[in-house]
């Protein structure tokens, strides 16, 4: 399967994704990128996997990206105390299960955190409409948190991770062919995460569209786009 390199608009196998273009062809500077893109997908890939399987430990059904926060998206950070500038990624899952014991969730998060590796710190706060039961794991990929609401069945998965030293406007050039996130690119990444999925790191124009114009997730999700494969 990973012969045949394709990237998806939701998720599909553990294959990695290639970088969309031949460093080896290259001139320095476009290598530099290439080095820092690779290092961006690890570092986006390993938050994405740790965040797919704390959500299907839940329930293993399709989540909504939330906030249009798929999580691919670099933003700026600060390193440390230092006044030099790196990046970070974020994404947000949620999902209704009203009717749910938020103690059932709480554990089986706990569980999902436990096949990572990851202690899990469990902490409830609030009482009536307003209780929340929250839960913890923090790891090297990403700090990843579940937020459940008794009160209306949410449940709100956030995942992120820390500041790596790189040029955000760098990986975006080569995540969207533009330095600036571009305006239509909410149409483009994944609108929902369900059972067989992947993280998705590249997204070109003419790639399968996932929301409608009003912003409601496109039905059937667009499958499968080739990706551009590097030269020999």
């Amino acid at each position: 399967m990973c012969g045949a390199i394709v990237l998806v608009a939701g998720l599909v196998s553990g294959c990695a994704l290639p970088y969309p273009g031949s460093p080896s062809e290259q001139v320095d500077a476009e290598r530099a990128t290439a080095g820092i893109y690779g290092q961006a997908r690890e570092q986006f890939t390993a938050m994405a996997d740790e965040l797919h399987t704390v959500i299907m430990a839940i329930e293993p059904t399709e989540w909504r990206v939330d906030q249009g926060q798929y999580g691919a998206r670099p933003s700026g950070c600060q390193l440390g105390v230092s006044a030099e500038t790196g990046y970070s990624f974020s994404a947000v899952r949620a999902l209704e299960l009203p009717g749910r014991d938020p103690a059932q969730v709480a554990a089986a998060a706990s569980e999902g955190f436990a096949e990572l590796g990851v202690a899990a710190e469990v902490v409830e706060r609030g009482s009536g409409d307003a209780r929340e039961v929250t839960v913890i794991g923090e790891s090297d990929a990403a700090r990843t948190v579940v937020v459940v609401r008794p009160a209306d069945g949410r449940i709100l998965v956030s995942s992120e991770t820390g500041c790596l030293p790189g040029s955000s406007s760098e990986i975006l050039t080569t995540m969207f062919g533009e330095e600036l996130y571009p305006d239509d690119v909410w149409r483009r990444i994944p609108a929902t995460e369900g059972p067989s999925s992947v993280p998705q790191f590249f997204f070109p124009a003419d790639g399968p569209l996932s929301y409608e114009e009003d912003g409601t997730p496109t039905q059937p999700q667009p499958l499968v786009t080739q990706a551009p494969t590097p030269a020999p």
